[in-house]
């Protein structure tokens, strides 16, 4: 406070204020949400002792943030401000008016109060309580970091052990909203050292909750090595091993055991996780072979490596209750859980473990590596997703199942020129990889059928005019086979109109190739019809869109695209795929979990057909002509590609039809 003097009877109610203040304090930091960022609690208990609110007007203000009614708490303390208080009582005005701003989320005018507690008043009695505040205000604006630089000066510098531990509370609670786990734990494991006994069980009832619900293995590896003999590297060790078991990562699930029992020997969970590490082992060592499946868990592809994991999972589950079948068990390695000892992982387990094969990885960029690895243990590599052209340029034993650019240019090409009799083309593509390529791709494929690409035109990806490509398209069309007849509406009206100029147009192409986005699509589409463009549409799998198919706009109707899946297919093997997928997983299957299922089924059949080790596999996968792949009859081409049949949809009055 800004009070010169203080005689010995305000003196001792002052302290009986301040340790009831602390006492109220620290009963509402038990209320306080674990990780919510919009900090609702009752601020106004943290603006300092109740002594000064002896004043009218503070302690009206007081009573009015107690009811929760922040609005007329502020009109209160304006009103005050606006009298000219003495010096004395403008610091808890102030604190005041900053929680009354704050509950009021008028997060601006609350910091402009606090801050000029903080200049006005540095050496307050309700400063630190001041700066608290403007670490919950900031925080309320997203400004996170703004916050914790306060809170750490309040926890090396104050003196009070209860704004210490709140300091602490709030830091652990910022860091949670951070994802940093680690550093939220920390800090509240430095609060039990403030607190009572059932303060501390209070905290390690948050910090079990935090570790609860984590499910960033990443996250909780880092736990479990910043604290591994002691709470809460247990938590995180365990919820490590749930995460492994409901993955089916159950060769990492009894390292993860094996490494909790030697670290928490007399643990109460210990026995408990013992009987599980004991059916665990044996579960694997009743597999006669292994897949192993090595794809991205954790971070930002984690939702598509689950999906491949997915159609993986049910393959070879699909061989295990299939009687008579060789056992097949399955290794996953989270390729992202350690980047930096993944490359020893990998290579332990192609030469300790020797799967029949490596499912993965995802993405392109990682092949080279994998590839020279599985090259030097002779184990097939299968590469569900990535779309690098020849792949077996890589190695010989590497091979891919997924949906490439050429697949769908040559099936789409196919279609048009083989089927349908097309011979002349345009092509109008977005200016990405995926258009740019599948543009080249289909162009090329048209020429080798001694078809005609007319033009070739691109746009930006949301580009909602594209009407001067479409004009220089029409020009180009023009020169060639296209015509434009003047229509003289005089003699169809018998007068006179606007339209007595009209120019019709007839395109001299016979379709127009789109591989771009659906919403792209359908825009284009309008105006293809628009400029008489009325030419049957083609695309890519970027088309496979329910809401494309919905569109209220009729220029797609009779509109073709190519993808790799459809789900709604009518083919037997596929709709037997989808009902045991749903059952299964309680959601439909993507592209993503076909290609994991294909790679892992072409394993397993080799096994059926004698293949007992990698070179074997890859042997049957080279030289089989009639692999059975969940489309239909396939075969590796000599780029490592399966060439397999695709799905061509039909868009029909809102809805996708498989046309072959």
């Amino acid at each position: 406070m800004a009070r010169p003097l203080i005689s010995l009877p305000s003196h001792r109610t002052h302290i009986l204020s301040v340790r009831w203040w602390h006492a109220l304090i620290l009963g509402w930091s038990l209320l306080w949400p674990v990780t919510g960022i919009e900090f609702n609690s009752p601020v106004y208990a943290e603006t300092g002792p109740v002594s000064p609110a002896n004043h009218p007007a503070l302690k009206q203000a007081k009573r009015l943030l107690e009811a929760g009614q922040a609005e007329e708490a502020i009109t209160t303390l304006r009103r005050f401000l606006a009298t000219s208080p003495k010096p004395d009582l403008l610091d808890d005005a102030y604190l005041l008016l900053g929680a009354a701003l704050h509950s009021a989320k008028q997060y601006g005018e609350a910091l402009k109060y606090l801050r000029q507690l903080q200049t006005e008043f540095p050496d307050s009695e309700v400063t630190e309580r001041g700066k608290l505040m403007q670490a919950r205000v900031h925080a309320a604006m997203g400004n996170l970091d703004l916050a914790l630089p306060i809170l750490t000066g309040l926890r090396n510098l104050s003196k009070d052990d209860g704004t210490k531990r709140e300091a602490l509370q709030l830091s652990g609670e910022f860091y949670a909203q951070k994802k940093d786990a680690t550093r939220a734990i920390q800090a509240w494991l430095d609060e039990v050292a403030l607190g009572t006994e059932d303060q501390a069980e209070d905290v390690r009832t948050r910090i079990r909750e935090l570790a609860s619900e984590t499910s960033d293995k990443k996250a909780l590896e880092q736990i479990r090595d910043t604290f591994p003999r002691s709470f809460p590297g247990d938590l995180a060790s365990l919820r490590l091993i749930d995460l492994y078991v409901g993955r089916g990562e159950e060769h990492q699930a009894i390292r993860q055991i094996q490494q909790f029992l030697v670290n928490f020997p007399i643990h109460p969970q210990a026995a408990k996780t013992s009987e599980l590490l004991a059916t665990l082992q044996t579960k694997l060592k009743s597999n006669q072979f292994f897949i192993a499946a090595v794809l991205p868990l954790s971070g930002k592809l984690a939702p598509f490596a689950s999906e491949v994991l997915s159609g993986i999972q049910l393959a070879v589950e699909a061989n295990r209750d299939r009687a008579g079948s060789a056992s097949v068990g399955l290794i996953v390695k989270d390729y992202e859980s350690d980047y930096a000892s993944f490359l020893d992982d990998l290579s332990e387990l192609l030469n300790t473990d020797r799967p029949l094969a490596v499912i993965g990885p995802l993405l392109s960029k990682n092949l080279p590596v994998m590839a020279e690895l599985a090259e030097r243990a002779h184990i097939p590599l299968i590469t569900p997703t990535a779309t690098l052209p020849n792949v077996r340029r890589l190695g010989n034993y590497v091979f891919s199942t997924a949906l490439t650019y050429q697949l769908q240019a040559q099936r789409i090409a196919a279609y048009a020129i083989k089927e349908q009799g097309f011979r002349r083309f345009c092509i109008l593509h977005p200016d990405t990889t995926y258009g740019r390529e599948l543009a080249r791709l289909f162009a090329q494929e048209v020429r080798q059928h001694e078809g005609e690409v007319i033009a070739i035109e691109s746009y930006k990806e949301g580009e909602a005019d594209v009407s001067a490509q479409l004009k220089r398209m029409k020009a180009e069309d023009l020169k060639r086979y296209g015509l434009s007849m003047p229509i003289d509406q005089t003699k169809l009206a018998g007068k006179l109109t606007k339209l007595d100029k009209k120019i019709f147009y007839t395109p001299g192409f016979d379709a127009i190739f789109i591989p771009g986005r659906a919403a792209d699509a359908g825009l284009i589409a309008a105006q293809l019809n628009f400029h008489d463009m009325k030419v049957p549409f083609l695309g890519a799998n970027g088309w496979n869109s329910t809401d494309f198919a919905r569109t209220d706009d009729s220029s797609i109707d009779g509109a073709v695209f190519v993808d790799g899946f459809f789900v709604d297919s009518p083919t037997p093997t596929v709709q037997d795929f989808v009902d045991r997928f749903k059952k299964r997983f309680q959601t439909n299957p993507t592209l993503f979990a076909m290609q994991g299922y294909d790679a892992a089924k072409l394993v397993i059949d080799a096994v059926r057909k004698g293949a007992s080790s990698g070179e074997a596999v890859h042997d049957q996968l080279l030289t089989q002509p009639d692999l059975s792949s969940l489309a239909g009859p396939a075969a590796f081409g000599s780029d490592g590609t399966l060439n397999r049949p695709l799905f061509l949809m039909q868009i029909k009055r809102g809805r996708f039809q498989q046309v072959n």
